[in-house]
């Protein structure tokens, strides 16, 4: 009813939100980005992003989903329109991931690249270029919560506990986008050297996938992702 999160109300969004969170604090895993059923394809149900990753290409609405490559330290997200059998217009955007070391990134842009890309995708025929900008809205998160689960809070001690980042967040840097068309590639434009996003994997089972992504790592950058295993794509 909210197509894949595109046209929620005020009151949607704050019940949807709700509901994330509680699965996020019945997550049993304390390594969630560590474990293998990372790996494989997802598909996008819900989102707080703005597009292209909620899945809107230009003035067409398709399906958002990923690919993660566990062994090779990659992965693509990737935008399609049109039947299951018949994808007519894609976008795939090919990164890599490493654990994250806490540190926040700076704000270097890229994601103009990504949207303008998908968006002028109905004009990827005259070759323009695209530019580098921002990517993702400033939307609420519990990660400050989810750390004293996994690991984050302080210790009584006069000492800080050291925090493991890398068991629940990557840092990801964007590396190409390709934009087809009944399966040809009409244009492919390469982000800016470290190009980088935070995911924060809050809730993972075999079937079912939560991750808050921003673009520095801080809270107030995050939009959710809530992800379902998509058995059509590999790693």
């Amino acid at each position: 009813p909210t197509k894949r999160g595109l046209s929620t109300t005020e009151e949607q969004r704050s019940t949807i939100e709700a509901q994330i969170r509680g699965l996020e604090a019945a997550c049993p895993l304390e390594e969630p980005a560590r474990d293998d059923r990372m790996a494989g394809g997802w598909e996008v149900l819900y989102t707080t992003a703005p597009p292209p990753s909620n899945g809107k290409l230009g003035p067409f609405v398709g399906v958002a989903k990923q690919a993660i490559d566990l062994v090779g330290g990659g992965y693509k997200n990737i935008l399609q329109v049109g039947s299951a059998d018949n994808v007519w217009l894609s976008a795939v955007l090919d990164a890599s991931w490493e654990e994250w070391n806490g540190e926040l990134l700076e704000e270097k842009g890229g994601g103009e690249k990504w949207r303008a890309a998908v968006v002028d995708a109905n004009e990827v025929s005259s070759g323009e270029e695209v530019n580098g900008g921002s990517d993702t809205d400033a939307s609420p998160s519990p990660w400050d919560g989810l750390m004293n689960m996994f690991g984050g809070k302080r210790s009584d001690s006069n000492s800080k506990k050291e925090i493991d980042h890398g068991a629940t967040s990557w840092k990801v840097d964007f590396k190409t986008i390709t934009i087809s068309l009944f399966g040809i590639p009409l244009l492919k434009n390469t982000f800016p050297e470290s190009t980088g996003r935070v995911w924060k994997m809050t809730y993972l089972d075999d079937d079912t996938r939560i991750v808050r992504a921003g673009r520095t790592g801080k809270a107030e950058d995050d939009v959710v992702f809530y992800m379902i295993r998509d058995a059509s794509l590999h790693d």
